[in-house]
């Protein structure tokens, strides 16, 4: 029955509006008076008439903030008088308004085109005076301001807040931070995002499907639906207690408004409701984390390990080799913990081994929000004499949180038969390995030779070596390659020994090998690993660049940096809002493949910029 009555109502209203009045009206409304900090609504309203976006002229809104808008809203109303139908179309574009300073300040008229003709609103002024909006809003109940009830957003309908797994952990023991947002299914996205930073902590990212992201829950009562904005497990690197400082956001959100005139027969289900977009600025409050010291009683071998069930394994390829052929000691160290940071156990080997550097190799992943996975070392050495040597078991130890106690792990311990080589060890031997260093070569027996038992045919010179210019040449030449090597090798040590000049040599290393990983998720359209990877290109080449600590790095501090090396204030702005670009892609991805490409583009030219402008 509703579909036939809207049918007809629409064709008559279609037929009708053909030979009704075309009389267009143009009005502005706002309060008189507001205070400062109030917010209030700016509308334009047009009668029998909707002018397109791009022909509508709003004036200049500078001495005020513009949380929304333009907000379009359209009511149409019907009325039978004597037999005649007269139907009036009403468009409403409202913008929600904050005063930036107090004083009078008048809003010049809008105005658009109508068959060749302006048609211009009356200008509106507004007087900014917190005590005179105070006292005409309790005498005449104005509600132009946009208060929570009246966008519909309580804090009750919308929050965010951050779940820790706990509250009290050990020094080195890791816990899942969840910030996670509430909403009624209003939500749009992002305007502004600032995450709690986990100043104390050692933060790795768990990567969320978009399925885990969104669901629903009950809270205090009420059913929610639920946004995971990031998850991360952490590891408190000191012990006291941490205060997490607070985030803050601001929500993008969609209401629906409903005429308040008196409905009739005629109005259909939601009719006359409108969609209105909304900000709502929210606080992601921060919290206090317990850590706990370890237990005093630590065993000698204890290098930090804070974990649960870990295991140690160790493997060698041989115990019987000739001299001088390699061997290879591996130790596997796997279970629950931040393995990644964990030191390599103490190896002693016998003296006549030589060794080298050990390759690592690290596998770290999150299941079941546990972060776990396995360290492998791998140890090259190689006997030089014949002879039977042992290599002793090697201890680790960690602090086990599951029995809150210490725990001591062991290697096996290994006996070495070595025999000697196919030369005995005299001959010229060379020494190659792929393994370890890969690009070491010992030449062994060449520091004796045999005596020369045939005959020899000795000639004297004419001309004596000493005094001669050859002579000198042979002492200054070495002595000035000695001076010229000997002051390179200091500078050397002393261009190491500066950690801030070695990190700004590597900023742009190291950020170009970010971008690099970067372009391959973006060939795969993985949009949040890429964002991520960008994010960590230009946090990590400012750290590095600018030489500031990883705990003391936020936009405020780059900016401030930025300034202080006379970088461009376009490329600083571009700089920014390229981080908050990522940061809200990050987790309210709308973008598509072209979007990222572009964006990517853009960090590559800006850390350029940024290499030539800053200055070293």
């Amino acid at each position: 029955m509703k579909k036939i009555v809207f049918t007809i109502l629409s064709l008559t209203i279609a037929i009708f509006s053909a030979l009704a009045d075309g009389n267009v009206t143009f009005k502005a409304t706002a309060p008189n008076i507001v205070s400062m900090g109030q917010q209030f609504r700016l509308e334009f309203h047009i009668s029998n008439y909707e002018p397109n976006r791009e022909d509508l002229q709003i004036p200049d809104l500078n001495d005020f903030d513009i949380l929304s808008g333009p907000n379009v809203s359209r009511a149409s109303s019907v009325s039978i008088i004597n037999g005649n139908m007269t139907k009036t179309d009403n468009f409403t574009y409202t913008y929600v308004l904050t005063p930036k300073k107090e004083g009078t300040f008048t809003i010049s008229p809008a105005r658009f085109s109508l068959n060749g003709k302006t048609i211009m609103s009356n200008a509106v002024t507004i007087k900014v005076d917190s005590k005179a909006a105070s006292q005409q809003n309790a005498a005449s109940g104005n509600s132009d301001q946009v208060r929570n009830e009246d966008v519909g957003l309580s804090d009750n309908d919308l929050f965010c807040i951050t779940q820790y797994s706990k509250r009290k952990v050990y020094e080195g023991e890791q816990l899942v931070a969840t910030i996670k947002l509430y909403h009624k299914g209003n939500v749009r996205g992002f305007d502004d995002l600032k995450l709690p930073e986990f100043n104390g902590f050692i933060s790795q990212d768990v990567n969320i499907n978009d399925k885990d992201r969104n669901g629903t829950e009950t809270y205090n009562g009420n059913r929610y639906y639920t946004y995971i904005i990031k998850k991360a497990i952490l590891f408190p690197q000191k012990s006291g207690t941490i205060d997490v400082e607070n985030g803050k956001a601001t929500i993008v959100a969609q209401i629906q408004r409903r005429s308040n005139r008196r409905r009739s027969f005629w109005d259909m289900d939601d009719f006359f409701s409108t969609t209105q977009t909304v900000k709502k600025d929210i606080v992601i409050k921060g919290s206090k984390i317990e850590v706990m010291p370890l237990p005093s009683n630590k065993p000698a071998d204890f290098n930090g390990t804070v974990g649960a069930n870990l295991k140690i394994e160790s493997s060698i390829n041989s115990t019987e080799v000739k001299a001088n052929d390699p061997i290879n000691l591996k130790i596997k160290i796997s279970g629950a913990g931040n393995i990644k940071y964990l030191k390599n156990p103490e190896i002693k080997f016998p003296n006549d081994f030589e060794i080298y550097d050990p390759t690592v190799d690290s596998k770290v992943s999150t299941s079941d929000d546990v972060v776990s996975g396995s360290k492998t070392i791998e140890y090259l050495t190689i006997p030089r004499y014949a002879g039977t040597y042992e290599i002793p078991a090697s201890s680790f130890s960690y602090f086990d949180t599951r029995t809150k106690s210490y725990r001591t792990l062991s290697t096996e311990a290994y006996t070495i038969h070595v025999e000697k080589g196919e030369n005995n060890g005299s001959a010229n031997t060379t020494i190659s390995s792929n393994i370890g260093t890969k690009e070491d070569v010992k030449l062994l027996g060449k520091d004796i030779h045999f005596i020369n038992t045939q005959d020899t045919n000795i000639k004297g010179k004419s001309k004596p070596i000493f005094g001669s210019t050859g002579y000198y040449l042979w002492f200054i030449i070495p002595s000035c390659l000695f001076i010229m090597l000997f002051i390179l090798y200091r500078k050397q040590i002393k261009e190491n020994s500066n950690i801030v000049l070695v990190k700004n040599k590597r900023a742009n290393k190291q950020a170009t090998k970010r971008l690099k990983q970067a372009n391959i998720h973006l060939q795969a359209n993985e949009k949040e690993p890429f964002y991520e990877e960008v994010l960590k290109a230009l946090w990590g080449y400012t750290s590095d660049k600018l030489n500031i600590p990883i705990a003391e790095l936020d936009k405020d501090t780059i900016e401030a940096r930025l300034t202080e090396h006379n970088v461009n204030t376009n490329t600083i702005a571009d700089f920014m809002n390229i981080l908050q670009t990522c940061e809200f892609a990050r987790f309210a991805p709308s973008g598509g493949h072209e979007a990222m490409d572009q964006l990517y583009n853009k960090a590559v030219d800006l850390i350029g910029q940024l290499e030539e402008q800053i200055k070293k």
